[in-house]
C-alpha cells in the first residue's frame, strides 16, 4: 500500500500539477517560459523517477525526485515576474510546498523524517493550494461571474498561516496533536468552499453550470468528508481500513476528479494550439457527450471503492474495477480523442 500511495501522490498528482503549471504560468504572465530546455530536463528526470517508483526503488528515486523538483521550482520562479494575481500567489506557494515535499520524501527514505509528513506536505501544500488558486480563477470565468478578490486574498493568507502548524504535527507522529490541529486546514477548506458557493449564490437568474465546473463541484463534495475522516482517524488512532477510505475520498475522490476537470479543460486547448493550422476546433478535440455520461458514474465508482475497502476480504481485489473503467473511458474522451479525430480526418 505504501508503494501505491507514493505512486499516486508523488507520481500521478505531482506530475499532473507540474504539467498544468507549465501551461498556467506562461498564460498568467502573457509570455513564454524562460529557458524552455529546463522543462525537458525536468520531464526526463520525472520519467526516471516514475520508473524507479514502479520498481519500488524509492531510495534512489527520492534523490532524483528532489533534483527534479528543485529545477522545476527554480524554473517557475524565474518565469514569474508579476506576482499580483491571486492565482499566481497560490501557485507560487504550491511550488514552495512541492519542493519541501520532495526533500521530505528523500529524507523519509533515509530515515530522518516520517513518510506521512512528505505525503501531506504534497497533498495539502501543493495540491490544495494549486486547486484553490486555479479554481478561484477558472470557476468564475467559466461560469461568467465575478469573484470577490478580497476573499481570495484572505484565503491565501489563511492558508499561509494555517497549514504549517498542521503539517509539523506529522513530524512528531503525535496523532492526537494532529487531530487537534486539523481544525486549521478544515477552516481553510470551509472558507474556500464558502467562496465558491458565493459565486453561484450571487446570481439571481438560474444558469447552466459548465461541464468542467460540474466535475470541480463534484470533487469538492469528497473534500470535507475525507478531511473529517482523517481528523477522526487521528483522534482515535484508527488505522487499517480507515486509512484506505481516507485515501479513497481525498486522493481518488477529490484530487483525481478535480484533475479530471482540469485535464478536460486544459488538454484540448493545448492540442488546439498545436493543431489549429489543420482547421480543427476545440469542441472537436474532446468527446463532451461521453464526459457528460461519465459524470454520474464518478460518485458511484468512488462509493464502490469505499464500500469494498471498508468490507475488506475478497472485495479488496475488485474495489477499483469500476474506477479503472471510468478512467479508461475518460482517457478515450479527452486524451485520445484528438488523435482519433486526426485519424478519421485523414
Amino acid at each position: 500500500m505504501t508503494a501505491v500511495w507514493v505512486l499516486v501522490v508523488f507520481g500521478f498528482v505531482a506530475h499532473t500539477i507540474m504539467s498544468a503549471m507549465y501551461q498556467l504560468v506562461p498564460n498568467s504572465q502573457s509570455r513564454p517560459l524562460r529557458f524552455p530546455f529546463l522543462s525537458y530536463l525536468v520531464f526526463s528526470l520525472s520519467l526516471i523517477c516514475s520508473l524507479l517508483f514502479y520498481a519500488k526503488q524509492f531510495y534512489y528515486a527520492g534523490y532524483i525526485y528532489a533534483l527534479a523538483s528543485l529545477i522545476f521550482s527554480l524554473h517557475m520562479v524565474v518565469s514569474i515576474k508579476n506576482w499580483q494575481p491571486i492565482t499566481v500567489k497560490f501557485l507560487g506557494l504550491a511550488v514552495f510546498y512541492f519542493l519541501l515535499s520532495s526533500v521530505f520524501l528523500m529524507l523519509s527514505e533515509i530515515g530522518y523524517l516520517p513518510l506521512p509528513l512528505a505525503v501531506h506536505t504534497l497533498t495539502l501544500g501543493l495540491m490544495l493550494n494549486a486547486v484553490m488558486g486555479v479554481q478561484l480563477a477558472w470557476i468564475p470565468m467559466l461560469y461568467m461571474e465575478p469573484l470577490n478578490v478580497k476573499y481570495g486574498k484572505y484565503l491565501f493568507y489563511l492558508s499561509l498561516l494555517a497549514l504549517p502548524p498542521f503539517l509539523l504535527s506529522f513530524y512528531t507522529l503525535n496523532y492526537r496533536l494532529t487531530a487537534y490541529l486539523s481544525i486549521l486546514p478544515l477552516t481553510v477548506v470551509a472558507y474556500f468552499l464558502w467562496i465558491i458557493y458565493s459565486v453561484f449564490s450571487g446570481r439571481r437568474m438560474p444558469k447552466e453550470i459548465p461541464l468542467v465546473v460540474r466535475y470541480f463541484i463534484l470533487a469538492m463534495i469528497f473534500l470535507p468528508f475525507g478531511m473529517l475522516l482523517g481528523s477522526l482517524m487521528a483522534s482515535e488512532n484508527l488505522v487499517s481500513f480507515v486509512v484506505r477510505i481516507h485515501v479513497d475520498l481525498l486522493v481518488y475522490g477529490f484530487t483525481a476528479i478535480t484533475i479530471m476537470g482540469g485535464i478536460a479543460h486544459l488538454y484540448p486547448r493545448i492540442i488546439y494550439g498545436w493543431k489549429q493550422s489543420e482547421g480543427v476546433s476545440i469542441q472537436e478535440l474532446v468527446d463532451e457527450p461521453l464526459l457528460r455520461k461519465l459524470l454520474p458514474f464518478v460518485p458511484v465508482s468512488v462509493a464502490w471503492m469505499v464500500f469494498c475497502d471498508a468490507m475488506g476480504d475478497f472485495l479488496l481485489h475488485i474495489s477499483t474495477l469500476p474506477y479503472a473503467v471510468l478512467w479508461t473511458l475518460f482517457f478515450k474522451a479527452v486524451l485520445l480523442k484528438p488523435f482519433l479525430k486526426r485519424k478519421v480526418s485523414t
